[in-house]
């Protein structure tokens, strides 16, 4: 009987012949089957993909987060202890400030050593959305 109803049902023209209780047992089949069916090939999905990671090999090491400046105090000045690569007057300058303005000290308190660039590691569309989001603010 389902079959015949499907094979009816596939017929727009036999579709108006039908009882309203085979029309809805008809969608309730189309419905089950085409859920059961999606259900199936996201299972199989999900296995092949877990077979590829199996087959891909080890994974790569995540190499170690670089560590962050450490503000101390010492004789009650901060002081920021980095490595001295990149000495710039207006970028001390600008770190100077920023720190005095955060902890709320005067930036002659402020003793900065040395200052490291720390590599940006964040996906190019992650640093393609913060540049979007920076331009349409202003």
């Amino acid at each position: 009987m389902e079959t015949d109803l499907l094979s009816v049902f596939s017929d727009p023209s036999k579709i108006e012949s039908l009882t309203e209780m085979q029309r809805l047992t008809a969608g309730l089949i189309t419905t089950v089957l085409g859920m059961g069916i999606t259900f199936v090939v996201l299972i199989v999905l999900q296995f092949v993909t877990s077979l590829f990671e199996k087959f891909s090999g080890p994974a790569e090491p995540k190499p170690a987060p670089k560590a962050k400046p450490s503000v101390k105090k010492a004789e009650d000045k901060p002081v920021v202890q980095t490595d001295a690569a990149q000495t710039d007057g207006e970028l001390v300058s600008a770190i100077a400030a920023s720190l005095a303005m955060m902890l709320e000290t005067p930036a002659s308190n402020i003793v900065i050593r040395g200052i490291r660039r720390v590599e940006d590691t964040s996906p190019p569309w992650g640093r393609a959305g913060i540049a979007e989001q920076m331009q349409t603010r202003i």
